[in-house]
């Protein structure tokens, strides 16, 4: 949650009605207003917002029914019914809603996120995804070490993976292949970095 100092400042009704606005026909949220349905990442959201304003998600049953609507075939979560596959970024949310409502989170998915790992370095999104990428990458280990999962085996590949993308401009590239550094990389360059430190 925000300090109280600046909590007591913010404009927190004004805030909170317009959260609300992306409240889902369903009781979830979507990053879209006016959506028949939630998706993880608008629960997420929302339950940020909520949790920096030190105030109770409305009608948390409601995410929770969005959150296991979304469990994909094969055990992660996607962010939209039509998606056969979990996504990494996807279910490092989940686990994140879960854990900030209180619920248990599924004992398999630790194992789920750490099987998108590649050997040389970073996660996947998805087993097809070509290139292992820095959301996938920050997200996966900001999950896994909030299941208090070791990361010592994947420690030194991703540090290799993360030094890989660095430019001597002070950035991050967000994969192999992309050739413009940006602040949202370099920050999850950064989350990731915060927890690989020995």
């Amino acid at each position: 949650a925000l300090p109280v100092e600046l909590r007591s400042r913010a404009p927190r009704a004004e805030l909170l009605r317009h959260v609300a606005t992306f409240r889902s026909a369903d009781g979830a949220y979507d990053v879209q207003a006016g959506s028949a349905r939630g998706t993880i990442y608008g629960c997420f959201l929302a339950l940020g917002a909520h949790e920096d304003l030190a105030t109770a998600l409305p009608e948390p049953a409601a995410v929770l029914s969005c959150i296991e609507r979304l469990r994909a075939s094969d055990g992660g979560y996607a962010n939209d019914d039509e998606l056969p596959l979990g996504l990494t970024p996807t279910t490092a949310a989940a686990i994140a809603l879960l854990q900030g409502l209180g619920q248990p989170v599924p004992a398999e998915l630790g194992a789920w996120l750490l099987a998108r790992h590649y050997a040389a370095g970073g996660f996947f999104a998805t087993p097809v995804a070509p290139l292992p990428d820095l959301l996938s990458t920050a997200t996966a280990l900001h999950a896994l070490s909030s299941l208090r999962i070791d990361l010592t085996p994947v420690r030194e590949p991703c540090l290799d993976f993360l030094n890989s993308l660095w430019t001597n401009r002070g950035a991050f590239y967000g994969n192999w292949t992309d050739d413009v550094a940006d602040c949202e990389y370099t920050y999850y360059a950064l989350l990731a970095l915060g927890h690989l430190s020995p």
